[in-house]
């Protein structure tokens, strides 16, 4: 089989994992040409390989169970010459492990997809204090069952750990620069703002064009 890029390859491969019911990771074993395209991808079952002890995971400080198991299932893509298609170079199908059943297969990486609805939905709650382990639940129920879920508990509660990450450090200037957004849409929009010496912000403070307005009805003045 041939592609047309190399994602492409990557996507059937992912594609087939789902439907065959096993998981897959990418190998970092790669080769790259003079021009430092890559010359061959090595995509694998998360089983490849053995791992001796646990490995300590950094933020929980648990251990993570060992799932190595030496499995030899994997997808060589190659680069067909003077072109920037890729060809399957090997396939290995079998593997040294029982594959998911078609009724647990909604567990398996491939399956897993949070959707855009899904943060959505998770964002809302979350402004009315409701966690992410209860959306998860609640969306269970909406759409009938475990099996028809697209996502598992797990991701629902990293994506709000994922947002804090991105946005540790920044928040302030996320907060400043939307300001300044709702500013240019809205000229009627005011805010001000303090930072201290070290840049840091200690206070802020904000109108928009219906608080402005009650103000001068109710109290007859303009201080702003």
């Amino acid at each position: 089989m041939k592609f047309d890029t190399l994602q492409q390859g990557i996507s059937f491969y992912e594609n087939y994992a789902r439907i065959s019911g096993f998981n897959t990771r990418l190998y970092s074993k790669k080769k790259r040409k003079s021009d430092r395209k890559i010359s061959l991808k090595y995509y694998v079952c998360n089983k490849q390989g053995f791992r001796e002890t646990p490995r300590l995971h950094a933020e929980c400080k648990k251990k993570r169970p060992i799932i190595r198991m030496g499995c030899k299932a994997r997808l060589t893509l190659k680069l067909i010459n003077d072109q920037d298609n890729y060809v399957i170079f090997s396939f290995h199908e079998g593997h040294t492990h029982a594959l998911t059943t078609p009724n647990s297969a909604h567990h398996t990486k491939q399956s897993r997809n949070l959707t855009l609805a899904h943060k959505k939905y998770i964002m809302d709650n979350s402004r009315a204090n409701i966690g992410a382990t209860k959306s998860y639940k609640l969306t269970k129920e909406n759409v009938g069952g475990y099996e028809n879920m697209a996502a598992s508990v797990t991701d629902f509660r990293s994506f709000p750990r994922d947002i804090r990450k991105n946005i540790r450090g920044k928040d302030a200037q996320m907060l400043i620069e939307n300001f300044k957004r709702k500013q240019q849409m809205c000229s009627s929009f005011f805010f001000k703002y303090e930072v201290d010496d070290k840049q840091h912000l200690i206070r802020v403070f904000w109108a928009d064009a219906i608080g402005r307005k009650n103000l001068c009805i109710f109290w007859g003045c303009r201080v702003f």
